[in-house]
């Protein structure tokens, strides 16, 4: 036996053992202690065996604590970073999951919003939620708008055949509102004709996407064309980059917008109707989705099938080509629906080289 693993004094103690009485002196008698000492050696022997393995499971604990502390310490910064990352992106998706929210508790919305165009006022709850929230969804010629200009900008744009997405410039849509004719609302367009070319020509510079330049290349020309004082002209090539964007990316772009939505009928005109009437699919529509819909209202009328019409149509101009289909007023409605079209194209094109789109 080692001399390490035999008992003394100090571990009988230990062990609650009491030392062995030392012999008499002379009493002549030997007295017999093995039968005591092999217990008390087993019992120190095996309190030596649990304490080495104690303390090598103390040692384990007291590495395993330390390895946590160096990881601790090493992701620490990296951990607080990506929680710092997280509340930064809650905060700043905050408002855009508020905006999705499902509007299906949004009393007769789902009721009512097929019929938007054709002058029934939205629920004041939603269009007070959309003012409200405006920099997130509206085109910044209409932000600052209360809800029953909205309401009212919905309305005129179906009845009217043309879009406010973007431009004129806010002061002209705002003296357009209080108007109730069409005919009062387009001759005030023709009195600040050469401020709304303006308006749409600087609002192009935004349309980057590349397989949008071309198009805004000739609404570009449809531009010069009106300010030249052919309107027939410009009305024609207006017609055609509606056209050419539909066809490219406009029945997509109304479905991916609108996935809501059922779309039985082929076509322009049956996509563009499908996602206005299909008003039993619209009770999950979302407030983003504001911006494509006001897009939209006065495209209905662009494409339809009808021979005779009151507003700008891109077919009877192509298949019924006349002084009737075209008319001076429709000028500026058919430049502003392609120029509504393409900047929102623009901004739900992906850009690879753009981070973030214009509003």
């Amino acid at each position: 036996m080692n001399d390490e693993d035999a008992p003394d004094a100090e571990d009988n103690e230990d062990l609650g053992q009491e030392p062995e009485p030392e012999p008499r002196q002379g009493s002549g008698a030997s007295v017999d202690l093995s039968g005591l000492i092999t217990p008390s050696i087993q019992a120190a022997v095996w309190g030596n065996f649990t304490e080495r393995h104690l303390e090598l499971l103390r040692r384990q604990l007291r590495i395993s604590e330390s390895m946590r502390r160096s990881i601790a310490d090493a992701m620490g910064p990296a951990i607080q970073t990506a929680i710092g990352a997280r509340r930064q992106y809650q905060a700043a998706t905050a408002p855009i999951l508020a905006l999705q929210t499902d509007l299906g508790d949004i009393s007769g919305w789902h009721e009512h919003i097929s019929d938007a165009v054709r002058n029934v006022s939205l629920t004041r709850r939603l269009l007070d939620q959309l003012a409200a929230t405006a920099a997130l969804f509206l085109p910044a010629n209409l932000i600052g708008l209360d809800s029953d200009d909205l309401s009212t900008v919905l309305a005129l744009s179906g009845d009217d055949g043309l879009s406010l997405a973007w431009a004129p410039r806010a002061d002209i849509v705002k003296a357009l509102l209080p108007l109730g004719t069409p005919p009062e609302r387009s001759a005030l367009l023709a009195g600040r004709r050469a401020d709304v070319l303006d308006d749409i020509d600087a609002s192009l510079k935004v349309v980057t996407h590349p397989e949008l330049l071309g198009m805004v290349t000739i609404l570009r020309a449809a531009i010069s064309t009106a300010r030249a004082g052919f309107s027939e002209g410009a009305q024609a090539l207006a017609g055609n980059v509606l056209e050419t964007a539909m066809k490219r990316h406009g029945n997509a772009w109304i479905r991916n917008s609108f996935p809501q939505a059922a779309y039985p009928l082929r076509g322009h005109h049956g996509t563009i109707g499908s996602a206005l009437d299909d008003a039993d699919d619209w009770s999950d529509l979302t407030l983003l989705q504001f911006k494509h819909y006001l897009v939209l209202a006065g495209m209905r009328n662009a494409f339809g099938p009808a021979t005779t019409q009151d507003t700008f149509n891109r077919h009877n101009g192509v298949h019924h080509a006349s002084p009737d289909s075209y008319r001076p007023e429709f000028t500026l409605p058919a430049v502003l629906l392609a120029h509504a079209l393409l900047r929102a194209l623009d901004q739900d094109l992906e850009h690879p080289d753009r981070e973030e789109d214009e509003t």
